[in-house]
């Protein structure tokens, strides 16, 4: 069996390379990178100089079209192999887990005796702060692709960010903190956990940013007495258009298509009337008009580009420092200030049709004082929303005194 198994990796090997020199071929007959080098050699000095930058050339025409990517990612899929690392960066080293999902895994770590505490202390000085100013607080926790590393991980592979979100939530609520964590509500609803998140991404699907959005909606009423029209968290209220084999993630660009296949992208847009008002001052952006046209950016689904497209981005356009949502056609609703990571992307505007104004904070790019910055926008509520893996965030980077900014 061994020896059949070795024969097989061998034939598949020697087909990898023969596909790659049929790429350089035909390439190179196409006035590739490899053909410059092979002239550019005949009039500096043959092989020698060649031989200095073939490589180069030749990794730049395999990288062309990522054939070099594609053809390595389909290569592991056909050795079975679950595990691609990254040398360079080990934190972008991919997994594959058992439903045939991608990850990514880092070295595993452990912070209930270390980070962990320190990131709370931090977290709950921010929500004393706030409440010294009358400002409620609300830590919410968006659940991730990994809930049984047991059982989805391959052996060898560890993973403790589901152990690590528990740890600091607990600190959290000893000290008072209100919490909200999404994970329960997800692992009990919907056919398959696996469904909620896309397959080569580590973000949740538009689907399940909506669905948190009608969950969040229904705990800002009960615990601060918000009052949301109950249309906006009803997906009757919205066309959705679905675009097959549209998004490649973060995890598939790294494998390719052939590995793991590639993600459809569901957009939503609203049935009824919307205008808003998008703006983010850091990078010059304003937006004005309806749902589709300002808090989404149809541009990034205007064409399909697996390797170089972030289709993910069509809600809320990006990771900003600082940015403001305002409503026009919702003036008497709360205003919210959301402190957030990558995963409220898909979630700020569906909140945004909930609120009067929401202004948003994104740590890792923000330069500015927090405290300082919440105070002079008096908001109804400061939301604080990260995904498990990156659940301390707010303790890393808010420090008492105005020491905000990525480290």
């Amino acid at each position: 069996m061994k020896s059949r198994r070795e024969t097989l990796g061998a034939l598949c090997f020697l087909a990898v390379m023969g596909i790659c020199f049929a790429v350089l071929a035909v390439r190179f007959f196409q006035e590739g990178e490899l053909r410059t080098a092979w002239r550019a050699a005949g009039q500096e000095g043959g092989f020698t100089a060649l031989s200095q930058s073939a490589e180069a050339a030749a990794n730049a025409d395999l990288d062309r079209d990522h054939a070099f990517i594609q053809i390595y990612g389909g290569y592991q899929r056909l050795l079975g192999r679950r595990v691609i690392e990254d040398i360079q960066n080990p934190a972008s080293t991919v997994v594959k887990l058992s439903d045939g999902a991608l990850n990514f895994t880092t070295i595993p770590q452990w912070h209930a005796d270390s980070v962990l505490p320190e990131h709370a202390s931090a977290t709950i000085a921010l929500r004393d702060a706030l409440a010294e100013a009358g400002i409620p607080y609300l830590y919410t926790v968006a659940p991730q692709k990994i809930t049984d590393s047991a059982r989805q991980l391959p052996a060898g592979v560890d993973n403790f960010a589901m152990e690590e979100c528990d740890v600091f939530l607990e600190l959290l609520e000893e000290a008072g903190v209100e919490t909200l964590d999404l994970r329960p509500w997800f692992e009990s609803h919907g056919e398959r956990y696996g469904d909620w998140f896309f397959r080569t991404d580590h973000h949740w699907r538009p689907e399940a940013a909506f669905a948190a959005w009608g969950v969040l909606a229904e705990e800002l009423e009960g615990r601060y007495g918000f009052s949301f029209d109950p249309a906006l968290t009803d997906e009757a209220n919205y066309s959705k258009t679905v675009y097959e084999d549209f998004f490649l993630g973060s995890q598939g660009k790294r494998t390719g298509s052939l590995y793991a296949g590639v993600d459809d992208f569901t957009v939503y847009t609203p049935k009824f009337d919307t205008d808003l008002t998008y703006t983010c001052p850091f990078y010059d952006m304003e937006r004005t008009g309806p749902f589709e046209a300002s808090v989404c950016f149809p541009e990034r689904v205007a064409g399909r580009d697996w390797f170089n497209g972030n289709p993910y981005t069509y809600y809320a356009g990006g990771d900003y420092p600082l940015a403001r949502i305002v409503n026009h056609n919702n003036p008497d609703g709360p205003k919210l200030l959301l402190i957030r990571d990558s995963f409220a992307c898909a979630l700020t505007p569906f909140l945004a049709l909930g609120c009067s104004e929401v202004v948003t904070v994104d740590l890792r790019y923000f330069s500015g004082d927090l405290l300082e910055t919440i105070r002079a926008e008096e908001p109804g509520l400061v939301l604080n929303l990260y995904a498990v893996g990156t659940v301390s965030n707010t303790g890393m980077f808010y420090r008492p005194g105005g020491e905000e900014g990525a480290p």
